[in-house]
């Protein structure tokens, strides 16, 4: 015995006029689906009468509280000269053992097409049955109630399998969907030219939520100005859907144009996605006229096994070779080249992470002053963590013509992590965090940082990514090398002094060399030797630091570090650590050791 169905009908109203120039149907049997001559990326066209063809927009089979939910939207196009009624036949969903559901027509729906245009008719039912259903066809039926028995024609039957969109919850896609993470992809339902790839997704942490930015490159090769469809991005991780934000809430381009789109995926902290979904909204007004919208999924996109595996990286980079930087980016001028100089890591004694530091060289090929890009970066293990850069404070505010700037970042890493396998990704980032950067380097105008602060969300779009090594220390104790500068020292001493306060207080002595690279620039925001001294038994006596640039600064020649520790006991042997440090836009400040002395 079969199930007894319970069908609730709602009714819908989504109509559109949209002017179409039409195809010519080729002739078919009563019933059948008569094709027309139309390009294999184009939704197929059937006759329905001699006037009118249907193309199919989407097909609804979702489970919902209420029961299953079933629905298509078709476009119908008047392809006469005339004025043509829409044929009151009744639509209806076929399933593949032999049911028939019925459909309403949309609430309000246009009653009449005008000649040479189209318009998009919604249909839905709400069957309640806890039993799943597979549908093959949509049906147009022509009742005739005026005899009886009633009579009931087939006027077209509509192959509709392949184009079921089964919801999100459900592991069921419809195989001519499925894309490969970085294939191209157009949406022809949507009668769009536009074609899409997706190139890169990039992961943000913030507190106990991590935001997973997607980044689609979108192309026009039509002749004509296009405009981007209303789509949207599903992230999905087992059954558990996550729904995106879309950064560009409009957009345009002109014909042979390129530009990247952005969607942002908050989700849990160890979320890893395995797959996304392309989905469009569809709107329905019911009955009682309380308007209804569901998704409807496009395109599925698959994942590589490791979400960090979608990362397009250049190959190995060789230190201070300039980096191959995205065409469409905005950020980095033209002639300017960026390279990285340094990238060491380092375990912190007192804490349970690693230190990274990196540095950044900006060289101004122009003969006019350039912008220092805030741009951001990651390092991303082997393993498929992503650790976020943080940027110097400050920085200067533009870099001259035919000289270099150093811009230094630090990353905060597991004590496991050996570094090996790291790739390292420079952003151009969007929104809030945009307009810090900004305002930390000037480069930007207050417009500019109004309106990057105004969008909210914060995305970034990639610039570029390499497969990069670490840099090991070097072997020399006397030798020390925070790029641009080489610092030598020929000498060194420590000494206690007994002051008039009858305190002891610590001094150190140095004899330096310091040569700095041609054409490499330094200020007040540079790195500074951070001198931190010891007792015998482990304990910070004090801390001292010495900018390169400014008062007090270390210069070549003797150089005198006071500690001024007035200590009452004299403590030797006393060990000095020396660190290159810097404070970063957290307020933190990064150190990076450079050699020790203990006498």
């Amino acid at each position: 015995m079969k199930s007894q169905w319970k069908t609730t009908v709602s009714s819908v109203f989504l109509s559109a006029a949209l002017l179409a120039s039409a195809v010519p149907a080729l002739a078919a049997e009563p019933g059948k689906p008569a094709p027309t001559q139309a390009s294999a990326s184009a939704p197929t066209a059937y006759k329905l009468t001699n006037d009118l063809q249907v193309e199919m927009k989407s097909v609804l089979n979702e489970k919902t509280t209420d029961g299953t939910r079933l629905g298509a939207v078709v476009r119908m196009k008047n392809t006469s000269s005339k004025v043509v009624r829409v044929p009151e036949y009744e639509v209806r969903l076929k399933t593949k053992d032999g049911v028939e559901f019925r459909l309403q027509a949309s609430l309000g729906s246009s009653r009449s097409i005008q000649p040479k245009s189209q318009v998009e008719l919604s249909y839905l039912a709400t069957v309640d049955s806890g039993e799943g259903v597979e549908l093959s066809e949509l049906r147009w039926v022509d009742i005739d109630v005026y005899v009886y028995p009633k009579k009931e024609t087939l006027q077209l039957s509509v192959p509709v399998s392949d184009l079921v969109w089964n919801g999100t919850e459900t592991s069921e896609i419809p195989s001519a969907s499925v894309k490969k993470w970085g294939e191209a992809f157009t949406i022809p339902s949507l009668q769009t030219p536009l074609e899409f790839k997706t190139t890169n997704i990039s992961r943000d942490t913030i507190g106990t939520k991590t935001n997973s930015v997607v980044q689609v490159l979108v192309t026009n090769p039509s002749t004509k100005r296009q405009t981007l469809p209303n789509i949207a991005l599903e992230g999905k991780s087992g059954l558990q859907t996550y729904d995106s934000n879309r950064a560009e809430s409009s957009l345009a381009l002109e014909p042979g144009e390129k530009k990247y789109i952005h969607f942002v995926i908050p989700t849990e902290l160890n979320t890893e996605l395995e797959a996304l979904n392309v989905v469009t909204a569809e709107r329905y007004i019911d009955a009682q006229e309380k308007p209804v919208t569901y998704n409807v999924g496009r395109v599925h996109i698959m994942l590589p096994a490791k979400q960090a595996d979608a990362l397009p990286v250049h190959g190995a980079y060789a230190f201070g070779d300039a980096m191959k930087m995205d065409p469409l980016n905005e950020l980095i001028h033209p002639s300017m080249d960026v390279s990285l100089v340094e990238l060491h890591m380092q375990q912190n004694e007192d804490d349970a992470f690693n230190t990274a530091i990196a540095k950044f060289k900006l060289t101004n090929k122009s003969g006019g002053p350039l912008n220092v890009p805030a741009f951001a970066t990651d390092l991303v293990s082997s393993d498929g963590y992503t650790y976020n850069g943080n940027r110097q404070g400050t920085t200067t505010l533009r870099v001259l013509p035919n000289a270099s700037y150093v811009v230094t970042y630090s990353y905060i890493l597991p004590a496991s992590e050996t570094g090996e396998g790291l790739k390292l990704a420079l952003y151009e980032t969007h929104g809030a965090s945009a307009a810090a950067g900004a305002q930390a380097s000037g480069a930007k105008s207050q417009e500019a940082q109004a309106s990057a602060a105004d969008t909210g969300a914060s995305y970034k779009s990639l610039l570029t990514a390499y497969g990069v090594k670490l840099q090991p220390q070097p072997e020399s104790k006397d030798e020390l090398k925070l790029y641009p500068l080489t610092v030598k020292v020929n000498n060194w001493e420590i000494s206690a002094m007994f002051n008039q306060q009858q305190n002891y207080n610590y001094r150190l002595k140095l004899l330096l060399d310091i040569e700095q690279e041609k054409d490499v620039l330094l200020d007040r925001t540079f790195s500074q030797l951070q001198f931190d001294m010891y007792d015998n038994g482990g304990t910070l006596i004090n801390s001292v630091k010495s900018p390169f640039v400014g008062e007090n600064k270390l210069q070549k020649g003797s150089n005198v570090i006071n500690f001024n520790a007035d200590s009452m006991q004299l403590d030797f042997p006393v060990t000095v650590k020396v660190y290159e440090s810097f404070v970063n836009d957290k307020g933190e400040t990064a150190k990076r050791l450079l050699t020790t002395f203990k006498q």
